[in-house]
């Protein structure tokens, strides 16, 4: 299925993202900066290419999972593509806060990217997630053949979905602020704020407790265990202090599958399962092998996870509050 394209049969080598409390700063400035000086604009994005244009972009094409945290920072596309569009055009979960209704899609989850709508569209640049920084030519839905015709259309800069999203959130906060994104207007200094609350309290709440955290796609015919190191936000987590089971696969293999008869391998307080697609219900979750018995399970301490993290001030509070939410509704079961 689409939803794990490139994530279950490869391993990337990536770049390693390491950040301390002061270290912030002095990564910002080796992933990448804007100029835009007499005009000419500039970026350097998180494959380390620069993108040069005569002047600031004005038409921009953007993968989904681009467009949920640049909207959140006040920046909005010209058109949408990409895997996690749903086929008859509807955003899901990946699309957060964004108001689609009048925005043209060149992309679904069918076909991410097309190139005659997007040639139709003229873009200035077109901006995607990679999720192998070192690896050339990867860019989250653009297909390997379509990119060398995409780049006659436009230049394409990608930002990292892996690593750790609390670093991510950063360098979109710099992208939007070459786009002409007001970083310190009213509304985003009450959602850095609000960010910094949630981040608090997250930390605070992990570090008062010993559960153990699992997070997983589940469907009636398949079962993923995710693979926190290679995910933004769970790395984000599990820095902050949250254990998180970890199956024992190479880096850059985002899901593990397993038969679910053999959920018991995997305990946990707690389950987070995938929204992605919209998830199993509880009930239909303990009717099945294996899981009925899981702890967290047995004991309806289910939760929703946002595999699409959105990696914007708005989108890490969810995600964070959603975790520390659960957290202090759970109990230790194992």
């Amino acid at each position: 299925m689409d939803l794990f394209r490139d994530t279950t049969d490869h391993t990337f080598a990536r770049r390693t993202f390491v950040i301390g409390a002061t270290g912030a700063a002095a990564l910002m400035s080796q992933l990448g900066s804007a100029q835009n000086t007499e005009g000419e604009w500039s970026f350097t994005d998180d494959k380390g290419i620069t993108v040069t244009l005569d002047t600031p972009p004005e038409v921009i094409l953007m993968d989904l999972n681009v467009a949920a945290p640049l909207w959140d920072f006040g920046i909005k596309p010209d058109g949408l593509f990409g895997w996690s569009i749903n086929a008859d055009g509807s955003l899901g979960p990946a699309g957060g806060n964004v108001d689609g209704t009048d925005i043209p899609r060149v992309g679904n989850v069918n076909e991410p990217f097309q190139l005659e709508p997007a040639v139709n569209i003229g873009p200035d640049l077109i901006l995607t997630l990679t999720w192998a920084p070192e690896v050339p030519g990867e860019y989250w839905s653009i297909e390997p053949e379509l990119v060398e015709p995409t780049l006659k259309i436009a230049p394409i800069i990608a930002l990292s979905g892996t690593g750790r999203a609390d670093v991510n959130l950063l360098r979109f906060a710099e992208l939007a602020g070459a786009l002409g994104a007001e970083l310190d207007s009213e509304e985003m200094i009450q959602a850095k704020a609000d960010y910094e609350k949630a981040l608090a309290e997250f930390t605070e709440t992990v570090a008062k407790t010993d559960l153990v955290a699992l997070f997983v796609y589940l469907a009636l015919d398949e079962t993923y265990i995710v693979n926190p190191p290679d995910w933004g936000d769970l790395n984000m987590f599990t820095n902050l202090g949250l254990t998180i089971v970890t199956p024992d696969v190479e880096q850059g293999i985002y899901f593990h599958e397993i038969s679910n008869e053999v959920a018991g391998n995997y305990p946990a307080d707690i389950i987070f399962v995938s929204t992605h697609d919209g998830r199993l219900t509880d009930e239909e979750i303990k009717a099945m092998p294996g899981w009925k018995l899981h702890p967290a399970v047995a004991a309806g301490q289910i939760f929703d996870w946002n595999q699409d993290f959105i990696q914007s001030y708005q989108g890490l509070t969810a995600a964070l509050s959603n975790v520390t939410d659960a957290i202090n509704a759970s109990t230790k079961v194992m």
